[in-house]
């Protein structure tokens, strides 16, 4: 079969997998030139291809193998995945042989932070063992296979029979009750003892699944044979009671400890930038907003799947939405792709001779911001404006709802002075571009990985502890993640913290504030900076880097961005909290 074409736009190469949910073979996206994962259903599947579809596209999780689309060609059902170069956990544990307890430990982590993003939407797997996790060369652990995943509203078979593999199912499952967020933290831990143990906690692999099904049933535990820093959260993973039993996020934590590794707070729903002096949103539409991002945004339509819109946030690549030419007919463009936060990309339009005379055109991928959606989201291939408001304050804006309930926006500026210019009758045509890459299917993906020691491949998150936080801000402080978690933003009552990546010409400047030493690292300190009167900045100088060919500077920097701020308060009087948190996070930075 190597060598067909599916839907005149996938090329098979290899079969890689095969299975009792389906066959997996790698193949060639021809279209976006990439490799891809494509899984064919077995006949009789029970729609669990379709299943797989719908709810691999409301989960994007970096430990969990995301799903691109899905098709219907001639009288099969292909779902199209992420391919991630990897063996599977059972491959390893049988050509390798157990892993320690930290290396579990580490693969463990990963797998209970894609357990906690599922259930936080609802989600139960069912099938947790170790042929579904893959295991990259660099340590990176995916969760795949969710064929029997159901919405934990909906947990039984057809059938009735019981789901999962006996060999790690929860002993309430195994008696026939309904599989729920705390038989997966089982089969968690049933996974993790067989990495280290070398099999199954309900007998070895000479004994039938039905007599496994027996044991787990009557909670008949095998004792392990080589205990170690493992085996006391492989117990509280392991409970008989599933009330007993801790939460993926929970477990997470304890993995962690075990690791040697950190685990980001559990976070609250992502809602897009948000600033104390400037939040409208109100419960209603809060409410709104988390319902249509946690819907079921991936269905069959007319033989196909469209996947969420922009898929792993990370790897969407915002510079396939400016299409070069476009820009051109405005004049001599300068691209600046490195410009600003990693959701983003930029160009600048030269319109006259003289210094100054430029137009900046940027396209960021955005999570649902201030302000509600429209009241119906677009479908997949038909997305529009749904306004064109005239240009205000020297720039002309657009928002693209996407079907995902993420957002892009496009604005049109002049980069310094008035030059009246026509800025939305340049953004239209610009806009009109993005909208036909949008309406062909999910936003084309990175053709680059991160450059080593880069913030892109960072957790803004996970620099600043929820502990720490509460202490500087003299309070309890909850966290919420931006876009790609390039961004986070921890608040205690009125008081805010913002942790974000940021690239910008190099050298800073003397305007980016006072310059100082902490943890080793370049720091510009400055309160009171515009846009942010009632707060500090602290701004990190990380990692410097070449421009792209043709841009307006050769020499860059990344940085982190420090901002404290609370209402009605002089922002120097923050600046040394500012300084506090910049020391914990400059001490947490890859080196350079």
């Amino acid at each position: 079969m190597g060598g067909r074409l599916v839907a005149e736009r996938y090329r098979l190469e290899e079969q890689v997998g095969a299975g009792g949910m389906g066959i997996v073979w790698r193949a060639t996206d021809l279209e976006l030139g990439r490799t891809v994962a494509l899984k064919k259903s077995q006949s009789g599947d029970g729609g669990q291809i379709r299943r797989e579809a719908r709810i691999g596209a409301g989960l994007q999780h970096p430990n969990v193998v995301s799903v691109y689309d899905a098709v219907t060609y001639e009288d099969d059902r292909w779902l199209v995945m992420e391919y991630l170069p990897s063996r599977s956990l059972a491959t390893i544990l049988e050509t390798d042989g157990v892993l320690s307890h930290e290396e579990a430990a580490r693969i463990g982590v990963q797998l209970a932070n894609a357990l906690s993003a599922m259930h936080d939407k609802g989600i139960v797997h069912r099938d947790i063992k170790p042929s579904n996790v893959l295991v990259a060369e660099d340590g990176t652990a995916k969760l795949t296979d969710l064929g029997i995943a159901q919405w934990a509203e909906v947990t039984r078979t057809e059938s009735g029979l019981v789901g999962g593999t006996p060999a790690y199912l929860a002993p309430e499952v195994a008696d026939g009750l309904d599989a729920t967020k705390a038989s997966d933290v089982f089969s968690l831990g049933a996974t993790l003892f067989a990495a280290v143990e070398g099999g199954s906690p309900w007998g070895d692999s000479e004994d039938t699944p039905l007599r496994q099904l027996r044991r787990a049933a009557a909670f008949q535990l095998e004792a392990p044979r080589k205990p170690g820093a493992l085996t006391p959260v492989l117990t509280e993973l392991m409970s008989k009671q599933a009330a007993r039993r801790p939460s993926a996020h929970e477990a997470a934590r304890l993995l962690a400890e075990v690791a040697g590794a950190t685990v980001p707070e559990q976070r609250a729903p992502r809602r897009g930038r948000r600033r104390l002096p400037r939040r409208v949103l109100v419960g209603g539409a809060l409410a709104l907003v988390a319902l249509l991002v946690a819907g079921l945004l991936f269905a069959f339509r007319d033989g196909a799947v469209t996947a969420a819109t922009v898929g792993d946030q990370r790897t969407a690549d915002p510079c396939s939405l400016l299409d070069p030419v476009v820009l051109a007919k405005f004049g001599p463009v300068s691209p600046d792709p490195d410009y600003g936060n990693f959701n983003g990309c930029e160009a600048h339009i030269k319109r006259g001779p003289e210094k100054g005379n430029l137009v900046d055109v940027r396209v960021a991928i955005e999570l649902p911001g201030e302000l509600p959606p429209p009241p119906k989201l677009p479908e997949p291939g038909h997305i529009g404006i749904p306004e064109r408001p005239p240009a205000k304050d020297e720039k002309c804006e657009r928002i693209i709802w996407l079907p995902d309930g993420n957002q892009v926006k496009l604005v049109v500026k002049h980069n310094s002075g008035n030059w009246f210019h026509d800025l939305c009758g340049i953004a239209e045509p610009v806009v009109d571009g993005a909208l036909k890459v949008l309406n062909r299917g999910q936003i084309p993906r990175r053709q680059q990985p991160p450059a080593k020691g880069s913030l892109q491949a960072l957790d803004a998150c996970a620099l600043v502890s929820g502990e720490e936080s509460s202490k500087e801000l003299g309070g309890r402080a909850t966290m919420e993640a931006g876009y790609g978690n390039w961004t986070c933003y921890w608040t205690s009552q009125n008081r805010q913290l913002t942790v974000e990546f940021n690239r910008e010409w190099a050298p800073l400047e003397a305007d980016e504030g006072t310059r100082e030493t902490i943890g080793g690292r370049e720091v510009y300190v400055k309160g009171g900076d515009q846009g942010w009167e009632e707060g500090c900045k602290a701004e990190i100088a990380h990692r410097p880097f070449t421009g792209a060919a043709g841009s307006l500077s050769e020499h860059w920097v990344e940085t982190v961005m420090l901002h404290v701020e609370q209402r009605g308060t002089e922002g120097s009087t923050h600046c040394g909290v500012a300084k506090a948190v910049a020391a914990m996070v400059a001490a947490r930075l890859p080196a350079i």
